[in-house]
């Protein structure tokens, strides 16, 4: 087992070390160095000016660092900033449900014209025969969703699932 354990650590440190050993350590990687000429071409890099290859080694020397910074998938609220509050509190869609309205009845899908789709999460029935299809999707206080069709002025819970 420790025989494996040390293979591996040695396999790591070929990874790491002998890259950035072969380069300049003032400079970050370049993007030309990581990748095989055939991959290279294949990506489409070669097609790039010197500047955005710069730009392109600078990126990933930064990912590798650990220090890229990209869009933040469920951050806690905790950490949102005013603008993030400000954007899930007053969180809205207009839309018309498509192909037509004709109220829900459990499980029910509603397209959007938007080309959203929601799916009632509760039960509750509304029939609706009229031509209006407006509805209202808003966020409420425990974070779940809530389509209102405007005319009837009846809501029901919802969750996105396209």
């Amino acid at each position: 087992m420790k025989t494996v354990i040390l293979s591996i650590l040695a396999l790591i440190f070929c990874l790491v070390a002998v890259p950035a050993a072969a380069q300049d350590d003032s400079e970050a990687p370049n993007v030309e160095f990581l990748m095989t000429p055939e991959d290279f071409r294949a990506s489409g890099l070669d097609k790039l000016s010197d500047a955005e290859r710069a730009h392109l080694s600078e990126w990933l020397e930064r990912y590798r660092e650990g220090a890229f910074v990209g869009p933040e998938v469920n951050k806690p609220p905790s950490e949102w900033t005013e603008a993030e509050k400000s954007a899930e509190r007053n969180f809205q869609i207009v839309a018309k449900v498509v192909p037509s309205f004709r109220g829900w009845s459990g499980k029910t899908t509603f397209r959007l014209d938007n080309g959203q789709v929601w799916q009632q999460r509760m039960p509750g029935r509304l029939s609706y025969s009229g031509g209006d299809s407006e509805v209202v999707v808003t966020k409420n206080l425990m974070g779940g969703y809530i389509l209102e069709h405007v005319e009837s002025g009846r809501s029901v819970l919802v969750k996105r699932v396209d």
